[in-house]
C-alpha cells in the first residue's frame, strides 16, 4: 500500500504538469519522420521543476501523423512514463495560412519498483498559422484520470486540462520548438512537499522547449 501511494503521488504530479510540449501541431508530409527532444520548467511550489523528454513521430498520410514518446525525469524518480497518439487534420491541410489539428492518445505509467501501472487517454484540438517555415499556435488538451478518486487529500479529478500558445520553426531537417502552457488551472493539487495552484494561480505554468530532426 505504501508503494502504491508513492506510485499515485508521482502520477499525480506528472498528470498534473503535462509533461511536454505539444508533441506535434501540424501533420508531418507523408512518410516524413521527425525525433526531438523537449524540456519543460512547470511551476512547483515557489519554484520549477525541470522536465525532459524524447520522441519520434512519423507521417502515415500528408493528414495524418503518429507518435510517440518517453520521459526521462520520471525515469529519474523511479516511474517508467511514456506517451503516443496521432494528429489529424481537420479539414483540408492548407499549404499556407490558418489550419487546425485534433490529437489522441494516452500516457501510462510503470513503476519500475512493483510493476504499478497507471493509463490516461489524453485529447485535444489545435489551431495553428503557417507562413513559410513558420507556425504560430494555440492548443487545448486534457487528460482522463479513471483512478482520480484514489488521489490522496481527495484532489483528485476525473480532467486534467491543460492549455499552450506557441511557435514552431520547422525548416528543411530541423524544427525549433517554444511554447507556454498553463497546467490543470481548475483546482489546485496538493501533494506531499508540493503544491500546484488552481485557478487563481492558473496552475502550473511555465515554458517548454524543443529541438528535433526531420528526415
Amino acid at each position: 500500500m505504501a508503494m502504491l501511494r508513492r506510485i499515485l503521488f508521482l502520477s499525480v504530479i506528472l498528470l498534473a504538469v503535462s509533461c511536454a510540449p505539444t508533441r506535434i501541431v501540424a501533420p508531418l508530409e507523408q512518410g516524413q519522420k521527425q525525433v526531438g527532444v523537449s524540456m519543460g520548467r512547470p511551476q512547483i511550489n515557489d519554484g520549477s521543476l525541470p522536465l525532459l523528454g524524447i520522441y519520434g513521430a512519423k507521417g502515415v498520410t500528408n493528414s495524418k501523423t503518429i507518435y510517440g514518446g518517453a520521459q526521462l525525469t520520471g525515469m529519474m524518480l523511479g516511474t517508467l512514463q511514456f506517451d503516443g497518439g496521432v494528429v489529424k487534420s481537420l479539414g483540408p491541410k492548407n499549404a499556407e495560412g490558418l489550419g487546425f489539428s485534433w490529437n489522441y492518445g494516452a500516457n501510462a505509467f510503470v513503476s519500475a519498483r512493483d510493476g504499478a501501472f497507471r493509463l490516461y487517454p489524453e485529447s485535444g484540438i489545435n489551431g495553428y498559422y503557417k507562413v513559410g517555415p513558420h507556425y504560430l499556435y494555440a492548443s487545448a488538451n486534457s487528460w482522463l484520470d479513471p483512478t482520480f478518486f484514489m488521489t490522496r487529500y481527495g484532489k483528485g479529478l476525473p480532467l486534467a486540462p491543460n492549455f499552450g500558445a506557441g511557435y514552431r520553426l520547422r525548416y528543411r531537417w530541423v524544427e525549433l520548438q517554444a511554447e507556454y502552457k498553463i497546467l490543470n488551472p481548475i483546482k489546485d493539487i496538493v501533494v506531499p512537499q508540493a503544491y500546484v495552484p488552481g485557478v487563481a494561480g492558473m496552475g502550473g505554468r511555465g515554458w517548454y522547449f524543443g529541438a528535433a530532426v526531420n528526415f
